[in-house]
């Protein structure tokens, strides 16, 4: 049997884990990140954190066959380099990669977080089997990833995904790219709050005051409020997966995926926005592309970081 190492890794902490050939978790656990180290600390770190989860997993130090990072900011996968890292400047510029490959002994491999999670939903989540897929993750902002004829597509600077950055308004809202009437601006997190609180303010009833998610107006909160009958929380969720949908039937004519996966907080609001998101898509895209393509849920939840990261690695070394 072939291991391979998935290693998540954020600002404050990162998440290390090991899979089988299944996809199977064997192992975990989480460490913390300093992000006041030096950069080379931080990689000497990273390595040590790495070696525990592999010497307590008990399993031949052979059969591990190589590591995954999955980290946000800019990077190049090629050379393993991070470029930017936003949370930990100290990692700027530094050979990821070849630092941990120096330490442990394994091939390492990087890419950024939207694309690892892509590939596990490609391997062993809800893409296993095909060949073609589109990734979504909503939250914060909108990240993208595609797979295309069973390769991960990075583009010519590696850039290639940033579907968030699609903008659907010439005159739209400003976002902190640059452009104006980006997609994340209005189906990322604040944009479902704001679209909510413009009609709330409007006078719209609503009982969100029952479902506040400590305290707050957040996706979750709405998503709860819309399945326990909330209609303006039904309709600003069904919005949003309009928007959604019709960004998808753009994607669906350019590049005729076999599955659309959608994962990230803001899609555990489920069909309340695949349901519209479906249905705008199949109204505005080719009918051909259309009736090939499943626009559904992510399937590993929790797990896709750590996965994923793992899954970088089985990409690399099959």
């Amino acid at each position: 049997m072939k291991y391979y190492v998935g290693i998540d890794f954020g600002g404050t902490n990162m998440k290390i884990g090991i899979i089988n050939e299944k996809g199977l978790i064997v192992i975990k656990n989480s460490f913390v990140t300093d992000p006041n180290k030096s950069g080379d600390d931080i990689i000497k770190h990273i390595a040590e954190c790495t070696q525990k989860v592999m010497d307590d997993s008990k399993l031949p130090q052979e059969d591990i066959m190589g590591i995954g990072i999955g980290t946000p900011g800019l990077l190049n996968p090629e050379t393993g380099v991070l470029k930017v890292a936003v949370n930990i400047p100290n990692l700027n510029g530094i050979h990821v990669t070849k630092g941990m490959s120096d330490i442990l002994g394994k091939p390492t491999f990087l890419d950024n977080d939207v694309n690892i999670m892509s590939l596990g939903e490609f391997y062993y989540g809800a893409g296993k089997g095909l060949k073609h897929i589109v990734a979504l993750t909503l939250g914060t902002g909108v990240g993208g990833g595609i797979i295309l004829n069973g390769e991960l597509y990075r583009g010519a600077s590696f850039t290639a995904g940033e579907l968030g950055h699609i903008s659907i308004s010439r005159d739209g809202k400003s976002c902190p790219c640059g452009n104006s009437g980006c997609l994340e601006r209005y189906i990322g997190r604040d944009g479902i709050v704001e679209r909510f609180m413009v009609s709330k303010n409007k006078g719209f009833e609503t009982n969100i005051d029952n479902y506040l998610d400590d305290g707050e107006i957040t996706p979750k909160a709405i998503a709860m409020a819309a399945n326990a009958g909330d209609t303006l929380s039904k309709k600003v969720l069904e919005e949003i997966g309009e928007i959604l949908g019709s960004v998808l039937a753009g994607l669906v004519n350019t590049l005729n995926p076999e599955a659309i996966i959608i994962g990230g907080g803001v899609s555990n609001a489920g069909e309340l926005i695949l349901g519209p998101a479906r249905t705008t898509m199949n109204k505005l895209a080719y009918s051909i592309p259309a009736e090939v393509v499943k626009i559904v849920k992510a399937e590993l939840g929790n797990d896709a970081g750590l996965v994923g990261s793992a899954s970088l690695a089985v990409a690399n070394l099959k």
